[in-house]
């Protein structure tokens, strides 16, 4: 579990970890890595509806309960879930997640569906960079960026009137952050791999509200269709939501590859 702003634990362990994308690693040293675990659909949006009758709203929750325990039993991260039960959120209450918390990485949990009933298979998604262009863009007509890094934001506060030099340095945050979601996506499919058809075996793009915020690195999975039926069996029994919740985390685990305690 993630601590609230100036909450103290006593029993907290400085850990330092290294990953392979260096200017996260160096802006978040010593610090647990915050996931928030969004559970799709819920309350009076059931979501797909498979052909047995299995909601997807059901299914993305009990994943991202079975991660949130993995990953909370692990010393290098914590996780916030924008939902713990059956009940309904709008994409900005879902949003508003990673404005009020200091947050490392959104994870979307989903299930897929198709007209076609012999398509199957998971996936993994990343918002399109047309998508995050129109963002970038309506947020500095906005309001100044808060981002991670004080020493990006203290340029921000020295340029006030510079658009440009603005929008440069979000364009590169950006870029940054989405070469940390491909590797991620990355790692994450070879483990889904290991349990699971997947349906595409590369990270996709598309222009999905969910992950379009220009502060946090966001992606989401397509756990399989429940629109097939084969797949809307196995998701409904608790062996494979574990499976799909432990190739995630293990997903993580490998691209945050390793952590050294001092």
């Amino acid at each position: 579990m993630c601590l609230a702003k100036n909450q103290k634990n006593k029993n907290f362990k400085k850990i330092h970890y290294y990953t392979k994308n260096k200017f996260y690693n160096n802006l978040n040293t010593s610090k647990k890595i915050t996931i928030v675990i969004d559970a799709g659909h819920g309350g009076h949006d059931p979501g797909a509806i498979g052909i047995q009758g299995l909601q997807e709203k059901k299914v993305n929750i009990e994943i991202a309960l079975r991660l949130k325990n993995l990953l909370n039993h692990d010393s290098l991260f914590c996780t916030i879930l924008t939902r713990n039960n059956d009940s309904y959120l709008s994409l900005t209450k879902r949003k508003q997640f990673l404005k009020n918390n200091h947050v490392n990485l959104l994870i979307s949990i989903h299930a897929d569906s198709s007209r076609k009933q012999y398509v199957s298979g998971a996936s993994v998604w990343m918002v399109s960079k047309t998508r995050i262009n129109r963002e970038i863009d309506d947020y500095l007509k906005k309001k100044p960026a808060i981002l991670f890094s004080k020493k990006i934001e203290n340029i921000f506060n020295e340029n006030k009137y510079d658009f440009f030099l603005k929008k440069t340095i979000l364009d590169l945050q950006f870029n940054n952050f989405q070469k940390m979601e491909l590797d991620l996506s990355q790692k994450i499919l070879e483990q889904l791999k290991k349990n699971t058809k997947l349906n595409k075996t590369y990270p996709n793009y598309a222009s999905l509200s969910i992950l379009s915020s220009i502060n946090t690195p966001s992606i989401l999975i397509e756990t399989g269709f429940i629109t097939n039926f084969l797949e809307e069996k196995k998701l409904r029994t608790a062996d494979h939501q574990n499976k799909i919740a432990s190739s995630i985390y293990l997903g993580l685990k490998n691209y945050f590859n390793h952590s050294i305690n001092f």
